[in-house]
């Protein structure tokens, strides 16, 4: 049995760790709030400009663009793993990096572009680009920007093939789903209600279209996957926080437990020392 003195000290310990793990629970918790905000705002903008992509794109036949091309080849493909910088997350991170081992990629040359120290670090391989974006709520449409550019030339040029992006899609304050999403080429699932758009006249030509618009596309497709992720991130965080404090609570209540428990043995094996000797006196 433990002594006193080295019960106080856990119980010392616990205390400490809980006040930690609180102020990040309240830090986490204002971000959460913050980015969640954010992204409610967000996907209303995105999902209808989506729309009109899909809908423009539905009804251009003639079209040789890069960006409509759906033809699957050889060529090097391209998978930006979005990840956390800082753990204390619960699965976050593992069960996105679990989800990319197990899925069945068409191409064989799968080339990682990080986002988040934690990717690199997990799979400790050389990605397509050596600079590493940091993530955060205050520069995703940087970072979002950064790899458009990054990787827009070099698609265009036909070097790179598909390009994937794996990351967390957010869905509630306790889940979040692990996804993988095709980005480049563009493509549509086309919902089974959804009516013709027939013929739609576009000034001042399809090609003038294409290179204004779906670059800018495929920009704010990036932005909105980096704010799903960054949102998911911060409600992991704010979850694994509660359920450590409320771990904290529980071995707090153990261990002062046992302090009594042990005060209380030493107490009455003094006691009968003490009885002991007097009647060893008489």
């Amino acid at each position: 049995m433990p002594s006193l003195k080295e019960i106080r000290t856990k119980i010392s310990s616990v205390k400490s760790t809980k006040r930690i793990m609180q102020a990040m629970k309240m830090i986490a918790t204002v971000k959460y709030a913050k980015t969640q905000l954010m992204l409610n705002s967000f996907r209303p903008y995105y999902k209808s400009y989506e729309d009109i992509v899909r809908i423009v794109t539905g009804s251009i036949k003639d079209s040789n663009s890069r960006f409509l091309n759906y033809e699957d080849d050889s060529k090097k493909d391209i998978l930006i793993v979005v990840s956390s910088d800082r753990g204390l997350c619960g699965s976050y991170n593992t069960s996105l990096f679990r989800k990319i081992e197990r899925h069945n990629f068409s191409s064989d040359e799968m080339v990682k572009l990080y986002v988040g120290k934690k990717g690199s670090d997990y799979f400790k391989e050389e990605g397509f680009d050596a600079k590493l974006s940091i993530l955060t709520e205050k520069n995703y449409k940087t970072v979002a920007e950064e790899i458009s550019s990054h990787l827009l030339t070099p698609f265009l040029d036909d070097k790179i093939g598909n390009v994937y992006v794996g990351y967390n899609k957010f869905q509630s304050a306790i889940s979040q789903i692990p996804t993988i999403s095709k980005i480049l080429p563009i493509q549509f699932e086309i919902e089974k209600d959804e009516e013709s758009p027939g013929d739609i006249l576009i000034e001042p030509g399809i090609e003038s279209f294409v290179e204004e618009v779906l670059p800018k596309f495929f920009n704010l497709t990036i932005s909105s996957i980096l704010l799903e992720a960054i949102t998911s991130e911060h409600a992991s965080r704010t979850a694994a926080m509660d359920n450590a404090t409320r771990n904290a609570d529980d071995i707090l209540r153990d261990t002062t437990l046992l302090f009594n428990k042990t005060r209380q043995a030493n107490i009455t094996t003094e006691l009968m020392d003490i009885v002991n000797g007097a009647e060893a006196i008489k």
